[in-house]
């Protein structure tokens, strides 16, 4: 159990983070939906993508991230992965919202809130990527012990629109409805985020039948942004945002499977401003249509 002190904070988190996608609310469905994938043996949530195709099949290019779903007939199978530094930045400091619309919509009825937005200050972008640019070697290391101790801290999620079990919990928890998430940053760097939900807490039935497959489900991964700091003092604003540390070549690689530090499907481009993406909200929606095997 959450003491005092952290659910307030949990909850907090989870209004914030759960209108994340609400954005996109009331918007239509899409007419192209994906097809679906079968998922012949359970996967383990433990934060590894070896129960996943590899490359992931899905990438998007403005969020950095590579993404999957699957699913069996009880279970609904969700996952994310980045390689990208500045995104990984975000999703340790500001935290991620994964929404479900059932209506494969852009509605966003289930959210799950992990990780959620953390209030310890381990992790500045501006003196970390200016030392990184600096002294790459040592920086870059020392930078990864920071994103690896804030993976550890990362241990609380929150869920609402799930009418059996809305609330806060800590990772090693059961939920009541058999929710499970994890995440974690593997050994090619790669963050890598997994859930598990089983249908009777999204369709109120232990399991879908052979009359569900092709149903519409939309998926969205939401990673929040940092917010611009202005200086009080001196008259300097701070408003150029990452900037102000000097220019970084971002399109920074490291060796693994089928990485790089960009993720697998490649870096962000070295033409574009290296640090914009820390102050952009991004959503990703995927909209795909469930199957069903006898």
């Amino acid at each position: 159990m959450l003491n005092k002190s952290t659910a307030a904070f949990v909850l907090l988190s989870a209004w914030a983070l759960s209108i994340s996608c609400g954005s996109a609310k009331h918007a239509k469905g899409s007419k192209n939906l994906m097809p679906g994938t079968w998922q012949s043996t359970p996967i383990a949530i433990d934060g590894d993508s070896k129960d996943w195709p590899s490359p992931y099949p899905n990438y998007d290019a403005k969020s950095m991230v590579g993404y999957a779903t699957s699913n069996d007939r009880q279970n609904l199978y969700i996952t994310m992965q980045t390689g990208d530094l500045l995104t990984q930045m975000k999703i340790l400091k500001q935290g991620m919202t994964v929404t479900i619309d059932t209506n494969g919509k852009k509605d966003g009825q289930f959210n799950i809130n992990y990780p959620l937005e953390n209030d310890i200050e381990m992790i500045d972008p501006k003196q970390d990527l200016k030392e990184r640019k600096d002294n790459q070697g040592y920086a870059a290391k020392k930078l990864d012990q920071k994103l690896d101790k804030g993976m550890q801290s990362a241990n609380q999620f929150s869920l609402d629109g799930f009418s059996t079990c809305d609330g806060g919990y800590i990772i090693t928890q059961t939920t009541p409805c058999g929710i499970k998430v994890r995440a974690r940053i593997d050994e090619y760097r790669q963050l890598v985020w997994e859930a598990v939900v089983p249908f009777r807490v999204i369709y109120n039935k232990e399991m879908i039948t052979e009359a569900d497959a092709g149903k519409p489900v939309s998926v969205c991964f939401t990673v929040n942004k940092f917010v611009y700091q202005n200086k009080t003092s001196g008259g300097d604003n701070n408003n150029t945002g990452m900037n102000n540390a000097g220019g970084m070549n971002n399109n920074m690689t490291t060796p693994g499977r089928n990485s790089s530090r960009g993720g697998q499907h490649g870096g962000r481009s070295n033409t574009q401003d290296p640090y914009q993406q820390l102050y952009e909200k991004t959503n990703t929606w995927k909209q795909f249509t469930l199957v069903y095997q006898k």
